[in-house]
């Protein structure tokens, strides 16, 4: 009787070592290889317990936690770890300067509108096929450029970005966005996950200054 109870315990144990394991694993893979910020943010590794971040260069002098506040405009890399002892990867962060628009003259009921998701990353996906797969890779889209249309639809939100996926079903995409103050157009094909969602493999947040929250799709 004793030897069924500590074999099931085991069993019980075991399944949840594996379960921690594979949560680690998913969230080492929804880690951006690079980001893009503004001054004075901080970057965030992920809530799970052991995730730390400190500059690669200052690895052995500065103490890590699970972010970071950036005030140095510029690129930077940051180094990720698991309970300071294990590596996982190095991030690249491309800090840009904050800029402030201070209206002068007469206001004459003018409301001024950003419209369009800023892309500020890009990750691999893992497909239902257990493989890694770049969806925009080779599609002209990088870090930096805004996304505006799809499928000749405006874009004015992340959850609007994030429905329009979803509800492709997999089908490619029309993607219209800004790069470099010029306007281009790109096609991708979603990329189904085992959650049942399909995903672009870019990190992206709105551009108006509302939300600075980052979003994976």
């Amino acid at each position: 009787m004793k030897r069924k109870i500590s074999r099931k315990v085991l069993r019980i144990f075991l399944i949840a070592f594996l379960m921690l394991i594979y949560s680690y694993t998913l969230a080492i893979e929804k880690i951006p290889d690079s980001i893009i910020i503004f001054e004075g943010e901080t970057v965030k590794v992920n809530n799970m317990l052991g995730f730390n971040i400190c500059p690669k260069d200052k690895a052995l002098e500065t103490s890590s936690s699970s972010s970071k506040k950036i005030d140095d405009v510029g690129k930077t890399t940051m180094e990720v770890s698991l309970f300071d002892n294990i590596f996982v990867k190095n991030m690249e962060v491309n800090v840009l300067p904050r800029t402030k628009v201070i209206p002068v003259g007469n206001i004459a009921g003018v409301k001024l509108y950003t419209s369009g998701i800023l892309v500020v990353g890009m990750s691999e996906i893992e497909g239902t096929d257990n493989k890694k797969h770049r969806p925009y890779e080779n599609s002209g889209i990088e870090e930096g450029d805004t996304i505006i249309e799809i499928d000749n639809n405006k874009i004015f939100s992340t959850d609007d970005l994030i429905s329009t996926v979803n509800k492709s079903n997999g089908k490619d995409l029309s993607i219209k966005y800004i790069h470099d103050d010029e306007t281009s157009v790109c096609s991708i094909t979603p990329v189904q996950t085992n959650d049942n969602e399909y995903k672009l493999g870019l990190w992206v947040r709105d551009s108006a200054a509302r939300s600075w929250n980052s979003y994976f799709l």
